[in-house]
This record gives C-alpha cells, structure tokens and sequence, in this order.
C-alpha cells in the first residue's frame, strides 16, 4: 500500500501585493471565488444576492441573484421593476459609491484642516510667548541706571547666586577663595 502525502493549504500573509501583475491575478481569481461562493449561496439556499466589487482605477464588478439591480433595490428601500436588459450595475450605483467615498474623503479632510488650524494657532501663541520671554530677559542688557527696584534685586540676586555657583565649583576643584582673591590650594 502506498503512502500519499496530502498537502494542506497554505495561510497566506495579508498584504498588499506589491507586484501589479501579481495582484491582477489575485485579484480576478479571488473575484471569481467569491462570485462562484455567492452563487452557490444563492441556488442553495433560495437567498438574493448581491455582490459588488470596486478595484482601483477599474471599472466596477459585480454579481447579484437573480439581478444585483434588483438585490440592491431591494436593500435600499427602491422598487423598480426588473430590466433584463441591464444585468450589471448602473450609474446610479456607482455615483452611490462615489458620494459615500467623497463624504468620507471630506470628512477626513475636515478634521486635517481643524488640527492644521490648531497646530498654526498654538505656533503663533508659541512665537508670542517666546518674544515676550525673549523680551524680559533682555532687561540686564541695557545700563543700570534704567532699571527699576525690581529690576535691580532680581539682578543682584542672580549675581549672588552665580558668586555662589562660581565658590562651590572652584572650592570642589581645589581652588580658595580669601580676601577677594582666588588663590590655588
């Protein structure tokens, strides 16, 4: 008796197919699957069906049973009587299709635009702030005799505080301080 080996399906990894030809291919024979599914959905069971596919930049595919007019009319709420004579689908679907993704291209560009505008209004507040901080901190730079009371003590404070600074980092590195001189230890 001789052993045969049956070989499983692959799982495949969901992603774009990088190659167009490749997913052409793909596309079509996973197009055709689900078509042949839905089919066999529909004989089986006695469910409509209806089915449609919007590849980019083609034209749109679709399947329905008995008619995919009449399934998605039926879907939407219209009643149109049955046309034989157009199996697919009509304009008016795929302008359904077309608005539904414009109001979501819209959408999404509204809430763009609003985090723009808030990005650009919290820059200027920013500039703002920066040219009042920049502002404040040029007051030591003009002469002393212009300075106020407030002025003056916050500048003799930060001068002490960097006299501090200065005996601490020279006391650390073997450096003295006596009589108003600096000296070697």
């Amino acid at each position: 008796m001789s052993t045969r080996l049956i070989k499983g399906r692959k799982s495949v990894r969901l992603a774009k197919i990088e190659n167009q030809n490749n997913r052409q291919v793909t596309f079509s024979k996973r197009r055709n699957g689900v078509f042949k599914k839905a089919n066999e959905l529909a004989v089986m069971t006695g469910a409509e069906v209806g089915i449609i596919v919007f590849p980019p930049g083609s034209k749109p595919y679709s399947f329905g049973h008995p008619n995919v007019n009449e399934t998605i009319d039926k879907y939407v709420g219209e009643e149109r009587p049955p046309s034989p004579s157009s199996p697919g689908i009509d304009g008016k679907y795929v302008q359904m299709f077309q608005k539904t993704n414009s109001i979501t291209l819209n959408t999404q560009l509204n809430t763009l635009q609003d985090q723009l505008d808030f990005a650009l209004n919290l820059k200027s507040k920013l500039k703002e702030k920066n040219k009042n901080l920049e502002s404040q901190q040029d007051w030591f730079k003009g002469p002393i005799e212009r300075m106020n009371y407030t002025e003056a003590s916050m500048l003799k404070e930060r001068l002490e505080h960097l006299h501090l600074k200065v005996k601490n980092y020279d006391t650390e590195h073997g450096y003295g301080y006596e009589n108003g001189k600096w000296k070697a230890e």
